[in-house]
C-alpha cells in the first residue's frame, strides 16, 4: 500500500541515514537502562516496562521535534534527546510527573502538516487524526491543542494553492473550530488560566534560544523526503512559531506542570539553541584562524 494515499506527514525511519541509526540506539537504550533501574527499585517489572516505553518515546519524541524546528542541523535532535534522556532522569528523582505524550504528538503532527519536511500536503486523514487529538484533549481540558490544531489547519490552508484539497482542509477546520467553541461554552466556567509566573517567564526565557533558528529559517537549504526540494522557509517558521505557541500556552494555562508536560519539547528547543551557539562560535574561530 502506497503510504502517501492515507498520509502525507508521515515519516517512517530509513535506517540508511546515520541519525536515524543512532535515535533508534538512544531510544532503545533507554528502554533497557529505565525498565532495569525501575525494576529494580520497585520489584513490579511489568509497570517498570510500561514507564520505560514511555521514556523512550519521550526520547524519540524529542529528537523528533527537534528534527523539525532546526531541520538543517540534525546533531542537534540527537543532543535534544540526550538531554530529554537526562532530563527524565532528574524529573524522576525529584518525583515529577511524567510528559504528556498525546499534547506531544499533537505538537509534532501539528508542526508537520505547516512543515511539509515530506515535500506532500497533509491528507484529509491526517487532518481528521490531527483534529481528532485536538478535540479529544480538550474534552480532558487541554482547549490550547485544539487551538493549535486548528490554527495549524488554517495556516496551511493559507499557504496552499488554490485547490479542492485547501477547501476541503479549511472547511474540516472550521468545523472543528465551530465543535470547539460549543464545547467550550459547556465548561468556560471551569477554565482557570495558571498564575504560576515563574513557569511563564522561564518558558519565555527559554524560547528565544530558538531565536537563531528562526533568523536561520530564512536560508533553510534542507530538501523534503519525497520531492527533493528545498523546504519553504515560510513553512518552517511557521512551524517553529507554533511550537513556541504551545510551550508558552502550556506554561500559561498549567504553570510549572505545563513545562513538564512539554518536556520533550523544551529539550529540543534548548538542545537547538545550544548546538547552534556552540556551532557559531566555532566557525567564528575557524574564520578567524584562517584570516
Amino acid at each position: 500500500m502506497n503510504l502517501r494515499r492515507v498520509s502525507g506527514i508521515a515519516r517512517p525511519l530509513d535506517f540508511g541515514y546515520p541519525s536515524n541509526r543512532w535515535i533508534a540506539a538512544v531510544a532503545d537504550g533507554v528502554l533497557a537502562a529505565a525498565w532495569l533501574l525501575r525494576g529494580l527499585l520497585t520489584e513490579a517489572w511489568l509497570a517498570a516496562g510500561a514507564d520505560a516505553g514511555l521514556a523512550a518515546l519521550a526520547v524519540f519524541l524529542a529528537w523528533a521535534l527537534c528534527r523539525e524546528l532546526d531541520p538543517d542541523w540534525d546533531a542537534a535532535a540527537l543532543v535534544a534527546a540526550g538531554l530529554c534522556a537526562l532530563a527524565l532522569g532528574a524529573a524522576a528523582l525529584l518525583r515529577l510527573g511524567p510528559p504528556a505524550l498525546a499534547p506531544l504528538f499533537a505538537v509534532l503532527l501539528a508542526m508537520r502538516v505547516l512543515n511539509r519536511t515530506t515535500g506532500v500536503p497533509a491528507t484529509p486523514a491526517d487532518v481528521v487524526g490531527l483534529l481528532g487529538l485536538a478535540v479529544w484533549l480538550a474534552l480532558r481540558g487541554d482547549w490550547l491543542y485544539l487551538g493549535l490544531g486548528i490554527a495549524a489547519v488554517l495556516i496551511d490552508g493559507v499557504m496552499s494553492p488554490r485547490s479542492l484539497r485547501r477547501l476541503l482542509m479549511l472547511g474540516a477546520a472550521s468545523v472543528a473550530a465551530i465543535g470547539g467553541a460549543w464545547l467550550a461554552g459547556q465548561e468556560l466556567a471551569a477554565l482557570r488560566p495558571a498564575s504560576n509566573m515563574v513557569a511563564i517567564v522561564l518558558a519565555v526565557g527559554l524560547s528565544l534560544l530558538l531565536l537563531p533558528s528562526l533568523s536561520s529559517a530564512g536560508t533553510v537549504t534542507t530538501v523534503a523526503d519525497d520531492t527533493g526540494e528545498r523546504l519553504q522557509p515560510m513553512r518552517v517558521r511557521a512551524g517553529q512559531g507554533l511550537a513556541l505557541a504551545a510551550g508558552i500556552g502550556a506554561a500559561v494555562e498549567h504553570g510549572s506542570a505545563g513545562l513538564t508536560d512539554l518536556l520533550p519539547l523544551w529539550a529540543a528547543i534548548i538542545a537547538d539553541g545550544g548546538y547552534r551557539l556552540v556551532a557559531d562560535r566555532a566557525n567564528s574561530r575557524s574564520a578567524s584562524a584562517r584570516s
